[in-house]
């Protein structure tokens, strides 16, 4: 059976003791630390996800903060897997404070910064310049035993299972691995997920479980003009009721013998923070069940 963990990018309204405890709870036993430092003029803003999130550990934490989050979650009896930060490809310093970071948590991976695709640069060019810092990042990975993640993200160069591939492939599994998000990969990147795992091997370091659909910006009419494209919008949805069939993806993590974490990042709003917890370990739990039994 795999573990579950939650990223805290999906729990805005609750602080960190108070994630720690729910999460405990319902059955989570790891926790991913989102890692960014929140504007003062955020602050007076209601919670969200990418806005004023109340359980974010600082970029630059303090011994104070630190040991804040250290102690939610040890309290809770739960183990810090990752620290993920926001630092963009380049950002080499950027990227060390978040490996110290990491090492101070005893967290196993962060995530690591891919340039974005927007039609303004070739693709070829950010490529080079991927792979350039991710060499100066796999060094830095050695050094800290904190192993650098790449997710399959929309709007990067890095959408799908054999992009992120080719990104890390010149590495040392052991320090560079993928980040696998089939919820990103309904808005871009999806590939027949069997075959993207069975390419990832062991560069496959994570799973992120959310999910997504895609519908008419507007109801197509019988009288539509035929040379007139139509609109289509994407949007998040509910683990259960989105376009990435999860009980497959389960069935195929099994079948390359992944036993890694699955991590909770439901930006649906189905749920309050406390039922998304308790939904998403009753559904891994009663799939896994049914596949791993």
């Amino acid at each position: 059976m795999l573990k579950l963990s939650v990223f805290t990018v999906a729990t805005p309204d609750v602080t960190p003791e108070e994630m720690c405890e729910a999460a405990a709870a319902a059955g989570i036993s790891g926790i991913e630390w989102r890692c960014k430092d929140t504007p003062a003029e955020l602050l007076e803003q209601k919670p969200s996800f990418w806005g004023n999130n109340r359980c974010t550990l600082p970029l630059n934490a303090s011994d104070s903060d630190i040991e804040r989050f250290k102690q939610a979650a040890a309290s809770a009896g739960m183990q810090t897997i990752s620290i993920t930060p926001y630092v963009p490809c380049g950002d080499l310093e950027g990227t060390e404070r978040v490996m110290r970071l990491a090492k101070r948590f005893g967290a196993s991976m962060i995530r690591i910064g891919v340039p974005g695709y927007d039609r303004s640069r070739n693709y070829n060019e950010l490529f080079e310049q991927a792979t350039a810092f991710l060499k100066e990042g796999e060094q830095l990975a050695r050094h800290y035993g904190v192993k650098a993640v790449v997710e399959t993200h929309h709007v990067t160069i890095a959408p799908s299972a054999s992009l992120a591939h080719r990104l890390v492939s010149p590495f040392n599994p052991d320090y560079v691995g993928v980040l696998y998000d089939p919820g990103n990969m309904v808005f871009e990147g999806y590939e027949n997920y069997r075959m993207g795992l069975e390419l990832l091997g062991p560069y496959l370091a994570h799973v992120h479980v959310k999910n997504a659909g895609w519908q008419p910006a507007a109801q197509p009419q019988p009288d539509d003009n035929p040379l007139q494209p139509l609109d289509w919008s994407c949007g998040w949805r509910s683990i259960a009721q989105g376009q990435v069939h999860w009980k497959q993806v389960l069935r195929d993590l099994k079948a390359v013998g992944y036993d890694g974490w699955l991590g909770l990042e439901d930006f649906s709003g189905t749920y309050d923070t406390r039922t998304m917890l308790q939904t998403y370990v009753n559904q891994m739990k009663t799939w896994m069940e049914e596949i791993y039994q």
